[in-house]
């Protein structure tokens, strides 16, 4: 009976013109983007392998000066594009993609792509994570919000039930006519992006990502259909439900974020660009200065290295003093400046956290935390990015001012380290989302009772 129910349900669904036009424009807008998605991503991560070549080379390739010259001189750290920003680019075109390293002084990711749009193209950004997140909640809502007033406006309700159909068979059936219809359409649309990943360079881990973002579209859209089942069992009228579930979609999808985005920064205020470099400043004037050896910490330092050699000069140390000097005031800089890092970075990761306490009114918070998660296109993965090529930073300085004394060759800069980017694991990035996926799986049981109670309360007539 329920699959009989069901099958009826598709039938109706796949004859009504408002459905068919719906879900073409819907899968076009599906196909179209994760082409556009793709070209992009190929074409971006192209650029930057270019550009990472090319500092490279540029490093390997300069002429004869001191190794601590070239600290100053500097050279890139690019951070690599991953395979599921095709589908969900999350938060790269705000966060920057390469960071200038040098000696004395940490840099910020450089080169975002929002710069370079102007304000029509930064609403106008159509992804497939877009379509899948923000759009097809109307596509669900449009299915079942007339699944059973309909069915109380017409008079067919009764006839239905004195078939012999019970009131939880007719709502499971109806449920399922909605998924089978549904699926109709994203089982093609997410083997397409399968073939995408497939061929593109992926990593060890990505396919199983992106199975997960999967599985969390489809508890997501289980949310809105349930939702949609009980306000049509218990709305009077077609338009009373889909006035109810439109607004619920308003609230969810449009203005939950920007208001929990306002809550965060007044809650958890980020310092202002001067206000940070002013910390900087002083904490750069508590510790030693590598390049004042007349400073009283120096003169300290200096006095300490030779009580521990046991002699009366600094000529007589068997070690250079101007190397250990600029050695040392570089690890105090690098602390002092992944310090100002980590206590910005919490400032942001504190501000997350508003969003997921208020993602109890928001499943659209939810998903799209999810999504940008197991993408690795979210602030946490960029902040694994920039903690490296601070890491890095201070490994390439601390081995240029430990060099040779005096002028050296290309022979010597290539032999220093590269760069080598070690992606967020999918360890790690489930603890991360195990919350968030948690809370998406209690909507959906939440809901899921909802229609159930709304059955039992509500006498169906």
């Amino acid at each position: 009976m329920i699959l009989l129910i069901a099958k009826k349900e598709v039938k109706e669904l796949l004859r009504n013109n408002r459905f068919r036009l719906v879900s073409i424009t819907l899968l076009i807008l599906l196909v179209f983007s994760m082409f556009i998605s793709w070209n992009t991503h190929t074409k971006v991560q192209l650029e930057h392998q270019a550009a990472q070549d090319l500092a490279r080379a540029q490093w390997e390739s300069q002429g004869k000066k001191s190794a601590h010259a070239a600290g100053h001189y500097g050279t890139f750290a690019f951070k690599p594009i991953p395979v599921l920003s095709l589908i969900d680019n999350g938060l790269n075109k705000y966060l920057g993609v390469s960071v200038f390293l040098e000696a004395h002084r940490q840099n910020s990711a450089s080169y975002k792509q929002i710069t370079d749009q102007n304000d029509l193209a930064r609403f106008a950004d159509l992804s497939p994570a877009f379509v899948f997140i923000y759009l097809m909640p109307l596509l669900i809502i449009l299915l079942g919000f007339n699944s059973f007033t309909t069915e109380k406006e017409s008079g067919t309700l009764q006839l239905i039930l004195s078939q012999g159909a019970s009131k939880r068979k007719l709502v499971l059936g109806k449920t399922l006519g909605i998924w089978f219809a549904l699926l109709l359409l994203l089982v093609p649309v997410f083997l397409l992006g399968f073939c995408f990943i497939a061929f593109s360079d992926y990593e060890n881990g990505d396919l199983l990502r992106y199975a997960l973002i999967i599985i969390s579209l489809l508890i997501y859209y289980g949310v809105f259909i349930h939702l949609s089942i009980a306000t049509s069992v218990w709305a009077k009228s077609s338009n009373f439900s889909l006035i109810i579930l439109l607004s619920f979609w308003m609230i969810s999808a449009l203005l939950m974020p920007k208001l929990t985005a306002d809550i965060s920064k007044n809650t958890h205020k980020t310092p202002s660009a001067i206000a940070y470099q002013e910390n900087i400043k002083n904490d750069l004037e508590n510790g030693i200065n590598g390049h004042d050896p007349t400073s009283e910490k120096a003169i300290a330092f200096k006095d300490s290295l030779l009580k521990a050699y046991q002699v009366k000069t600094i000529d007589s140390l068997p070690v250079s003093y101007s190397q250990l000097l600029m050695q040392e005031g570089e690890k105090h800089e690098t602390t002092v400046y992944k310090n100002a890092m980590t206590r910005l970075n919490n400032v942001y990761l504190e501000q997350l956290k508003v969003h997921q306490l208020n993602a109890f009114i928001s499943p659209t918070i939810l998903i799209r935390m999810l999504s940008m998660e197991f993408a690795k296109s979210d602030l946490q993965s960029h902040y694994n990015f920039t903690y490296q090529a601070e890491e890095y930073r201070g490994a390439l300085i601390s081995s240029l001012n430990s060099g040779p004394r005096g002028a050296v060759d290309s022979d010597f800069f290539k032999e220093n380290i590269k760069f080598e980017y070690q992606s967020i694991t999918l360890a790690q990035t489930m603890k991360e989302s195990a919350s968030n996926l948690l809370y998406l799986i209690l909507w959906w049981l939440l809901s899921g009772m909802l229609v159930m109670l709304s059955v039992q309360k509500n006498k169906l007539k």
